[in-house]
């Protein structure tokens, strides 16, 4: 499904493009999620559990 003014080659540039781009997205949220992590470990969000269960 091609527009007039719209060649395949146009098309799959387009496609070559968007795919590289979603690469660098899916990098960068990688990288943001590990430093969100570290971050958080770092101010003590993260806790280990005990083997007890908590009293209540």
């Amino acid at each position: 499904m091609t527009r007039d003014n719209e060649t395949p080659f146009d098309e799959q540039s387009e496609v070559d493009r968007l795919r590289a781009e979603n690469a660098l997205l899916r990098a960068e949220k990688d990288l943001l999620l590990k430093a969100a992590i570290g971050f958080a470990t770092d101010a003590g969000v993260f806790q280990r559990r005990s083997r007890e269960p908590e009293a209540r």
